[in-house]
């Protein structure tokens, strides 16, 4: 049984908080701008609204943290009893090397969270209690550890991989959700929503591009989330791909009439002018 060891790229941590200072606007600032934050409860929703207690106005649709969950914090602020944040969203994928590294990759999305606070909450101390209901802390490399393992050798072909196993799986979701092969399955799962890599317009106009080959496991609800570049482009683009893909959904694979979450490679076709 084989396990892909993770390395972060940098110490990549979320929402840890020093000692207040009694400025809660200043601290906020301080601490959180230019920080990666994490919801608890995943959301594709741009637009989020918590109460006090951490209850999101909208329910969450089961996303994955992993492409639903991740944002930079641009700016944050008091707007008279809430705390206002704006952000734009990442994703965390893996790396091609052979000691895997994670990448965090630009989304260009906007997200803005609003969070309400109750009056007793004066210093970023009295806040705690409050993020902490909305955001999870923790470091991203043990989140992403614990969320994705294979148990076959991944480099093989996936059709001869998932033979491997005696009942055709190819890794383990967190909380022991099983992965098979997607084209090994009766139902593979169906693309329903596939949105094309955006590039910039460069002055030089030069054609340039390619394919970027991406490993994806897509889960139970047709939410990919597990990301893996396969074969790279050139600095950028790959961040385009993976933007790209994070945001696919899909009609979820079937095993047994079962909805069950499948690994596909896919090829991301990258055009600039």
């Amino acid at each position: 049984m084989l396990r892909s060891a993770i390395v972060a790229l940098s110490a990549l941590s979320v929402f840890v908080v020093p000692f207040a200072r009694g400025d809660l606007q200043g601290d906020l600032r301080h601490v959180y701008t230019g920080k990666i934050l994490s919801l608890r409860l995943p959301s594709n929703l741009d637009v989020l609204h918590f109460d006090s207690n951490g209850k999101g106005a909208r329910a969450s649709a089961g996303e994955p943290w992993t492409t639903c969950s991740l944002f930079k914090v641009r700016k944050i602020g008091l707007n008279f009893a809430q705390i206002v944040i704006e952000g734009d969203r990442e994703a965390v994928a893996l790396s091609p090397d052979p000691v895997k590294k994670l990448l965090l990759v630009e989304l260009d999305r906007p997200v803005h969270v609003t969070i309400d606070l109750p009056p007793s909450v004066r210093t970023l101390g009295d806040s705690k209690s409050v993020l902490l209901r909305v955001f999870a802390p923790g470091d991203l490399l043990a989140r992403m550890t614990s969320a994705w393992r294979s148990e076959v050798d991944l480099n093989r072909n996936l059709a001869d991989a998932s033979k491997a196993t005696p009942d055709g799986r190819v890794g383990v979701l967190a909380q022991n959700r099983p992965v098979y092969v997607g084209e090994t399955l009766p139902m593979p799962p169906l693309a329903i929503y596939k949105p094309v890599p955006t590039v910039p317009v460069k002055k030089q106009h030069k054609k340039s591009g390619g394919k970027c080959r991406v490993r994806m496991v897509v889960n139970e609800r047709g939410f990919p989330e597990i990301l893996e570049v396969l074969q790279q482009l050139r600095q950028g683009l790959d961040n385009q791909a993976l933007a790209a893909v994070s945001q696919w959904r899909f009609k979820p694979a079937l095993r047994d009439s079962l909805p069950v979450a499948a690994m596909l490679i896919v090829d991301v076709d990258v055009r600039e002018q």
